[in-house]
């Protein structure tokens, strides 16, 4: 102690009861005061930066003032009794007790009432934090105290925390990762600056579970890379015993990867806490009680609400809404209260002429059990990829072809799809595919022999002409006298004959062969190749037909024996979840692949998905899928109506749905007195109707 002083101000040192990397803790008295003991932390390292923060760690601090966080009453800076130098000193509320973490090294783990005993102190003390826009980014059992006297759970050491409000945090390096190694956040392990509230809600996640089992749940990573797997193992598979299976789905919520999945509020995982250490105490009661032959009178012979959680809760607790599941829990509460139930009973008996009245204060519950019903749909965006078909084309650019890998058509990358919805898709060309092929029509020459001249460029041309027709010789005169003795009238008819039209040429048709030019070829005798175009070469490639077909698949819980028009026009279905998964097409396992592995342990929603898959195969694969989850709580009750000794038969079951809290109509529960009074004054006066026309008629 010979280098730091006796007395610091107004406070004497007693003894160090603390070493840092740092700086120590010293227990310290009032010089005047000597009731008054405090903790005096003393910076013993005196490079700038740890002066700095420990300047800053005492001034955010004395922001805070909650009796679950150590009080900070002063600060202030010193010097040595030499004189060489100064102390830094910050002057603490004194906690007579341990750490946390010394706590659970002499002792291992801590029972399940004292382990949330302590987490709602320091959840409460977050919440004040982080309300006054402080992260203290370093929620450990080591910054964790506890009261010997007293009970009190107090958080400390806000050496790294961040104050949002502050614009003049120049320490937080965004590279730097701060905090105790195994309590960091997966946005611990990104960036200092990256951390939130909700970074603190997951070392105080780490810290309940290390309560009750003793150790982290993952190994601590202590050197990049930093990976967290995904939930944290269950507490039954790491030791812990006689604890609900309720705290692994608060303990999933609280470790969750996804910062929005994660509690928004450190009280409100306290709070799930106490409701299920609450029914697990009643739980516990009851199997230890002996057992009555006869419930008792009123809620005495009330039954614990032996309520475990659903696959819903199980496999989605993180991803769920977290309000809805907080409301749904409030409500499970009221509900196991009788009086809430025969005020229900009670509003149901005055909303009908005929129904049993005060139902609710002549039931007595036996029983009250609180469940979710749940509407599940699956919907299904499936991608149909046809078999490849050979295209082709003329190559008329001579262009060089794209040294492409060859790939089968599912390794084709499309655009991704931005919603369930049919698509109607197109042609997509298969990479590497892509080739030169000379024309088989023309053998690459580009031209192929004329079929109608075969080459030859001519054609024989049949064709029809009119020739003269040969006519008769003329009869020869058999008197040679007529001649000469005529021969005036002869010159006369010559004259004649001269001056008329001669008489026309009788003609006949004749079909001849003429050799043409060929008019297909136009005389050269080939034609060009129709398939190549007069190029030779083709360019082809192997593409396929694609499109996109969405299908929806709903299921359902067993709705008993209730009418769902019914129940879903007087009750509203929340929507409590809402996820899709994608899933790229080339993947080798198309059947497991496209579906979140959550999804399986529902069985219902793995109905639905064994119900997809039937319809993948090698030309169709699912790329989108969606899994909506709707829910309304109900409530199952369990009643008699005064029966001295209640048997079977005297028991009344019936169930109040959603949050309106609704009961369908039960003709059970009807006032047959009333029934039956109404029944016979019909009667009456259909036999007085009856009467009076006899009457009048006779």
């Amino acid at each position: 102690m010979s280098s730091i002083p006796q007395q610091i101000g107004n406070y004497r040192l007693d003894r160090k009861i603390g070493r840092g990397a740092t700086s120590e803790v010293w227990l310290a008295r009032h010089a005047f005061l000597e009731q008054r003991r405090v903790a005096v932390k003393i910076l013993v390292a005196h490079d700038s930066e740890t002066m700095e923060r420990f300047r800053r760690e005492a001034q955010v601090a004395s922001q805070l003032r909650h009796p679950n966080i150590v009080q900070v009453y002063d600060y202030g800076i010193y010097p040595t009794p030499q004189g060489r130098g100064q102390f830094h000193c910050t002057v603490l509320e004194y906690i007579n007790g341990s750490s946390l973490q010394h706590y659970l090294e002499r002792h291992g783990k801590i029972a399940l009432p004292e382990a949330v005993s302590i987490f709602r102190q320091i959840a409460h003390a977050l919440d004040y934090a982080h309300s006054r826009d402080v992260i203290h980014r370093d929620i450990s059992p080591g910054n964790i105290l506890l009261e010997q006297a007293g009970g009190r759970a107090l958080l400390t050491d806000f050496g790294i925390a961040r104050d949002l409000a502050s614009h003049a945090d120049k320490l937080t390096v965004q590279s730097t990762i701060m905090g105790t190694p195994g309590y960091w956040s997966p946005e611990h392990t990104r960036s200092a600056t990256a951390v939130t509230p909700l970074s603190d809600i997951f070392g105080l996640g780490a810290v309940l579970y290390v309560m009750l089992v003793g150790d982290l749940p993952w190994e601590e990573n202590l050197t990049p890379p930093y990976h967290l797997p995904g939930a944290p193992p269950p507490l039954r598979e790491r030791g812990a015993r006689n604890i609900p299976a309720e705290v692994d789905r608060v303990l999933a919520t609280l470790l969750a990867p996804d910062p929005a999945q994660r509690y928004p509020q450190a009280t409100l995982a306290a709070d799930d806490l106490e409701r299920i250490l609450h029914r697990h105490r009643i739980a516990t009661s009851a199997e230890q009680a002996p057992a009555s032959p006869t419930p008792a009178a009123g809620p005495v012979g009330l039954l614990p609400d032996d309520r475990e959680p659903d696959p819903v809760e199980e496999a989605l607790g993180p991803r769920l809404a977290r309000a809805l599941v907080i409301e749904a829990q409030e409500r499970a509460d009221q509900m196991q209260h009788p009086e809430t139930i025969s005020r229900i009973l009670d509003q149901w008996s005055q909303q009908g002429l005929l129904r049993r009245r005060p139902l609710g204060r002549l039931a007595r519950v036996h029983r009250i059990q609180n469940r979710n019903l749940y509407f599940y749909q699956l919907r299904v965006l499936y991608e149909q990829r046809g078999a490849p078909e050979q295209l082709e084309e003329p190559d008329y650019h001579n262009r060089p072809l794209p040294l492409d890998t060859v790939r089968d058509r599912w390794q084709v990358a499309l655009d991704a799809p931005t919603s369930i919805a049919n698509e109607d898709g197109g042609l997509a060309m298969l990479p590497g595919s892509m080739h030169v092929a000379a024309c088989e029509d023309c053998s690459g020459r580009g031209k192929r022999i004329c079929p109608r001249c075969e080459g030859k460029g001519r054609i024989y041309e049949t064709r029809e002409v009119e020739v003269p027709a040969e006519l008769p010789e003329p009869p020869r005169s058999r008197r040679r006298g007529a001649v000469s003795g005529n021969l005036g009238n002869a010159v006369s008819d010559g004259v004649s004959a001269a001056v008329a039209d001669p008489p026309p040429i009788p003609t006949i048709t004749r079909t001849e062969r003429v050799l043409v030019a060929c008019p297909d070829c136009s005389g050269h005798g080939g034609i060009i190749c129709e398939r190549c175009d007069g190029v030779g070469r083709l360019i082809r490639q192997q593409a396929f037909r694609w499109q996109r077909t969405a299908y929806d698949f709903d299921e359902q819980d067993d709705l008993d024996v209730i009418n769902e028009a019914w129940l879903l026009r007087h009750c509203t279905v929340r929507q409590i979840y809402q996820e899709q998964a994608t899933c790229p097409a080339d993947t080798p396992n198309p059947q497991m692949d496209p579906w979140r592995r959550e999804w399986f342990e529902i069985p219902l929603v793995r109905a639905m998905v064994e119900q997809a898959q039937q319809a993948i195969n090698d030309d169709a694969r699912v790329v989108l899928c969606e899994v909506t989850i709707q829910f309304m709580p109900t409530t199952d009750v369990v009643f008699d109506l005064g029966a001295v000794q209640p048997n079977e038969r005297d028991l009344y079951r019936v169930t109040v749905y959603g949050f309106e809290n609704v009961l369908p109509n039960d003709w059970r529960l009807l006032d047959w007195k009333w029934v039956l009074t109404i029944i016979a004054i019909g009667v009456l006066m259909v036999v007085v109707g009856i009467l009076s026309v006899y009457l009048l008629i006779g």
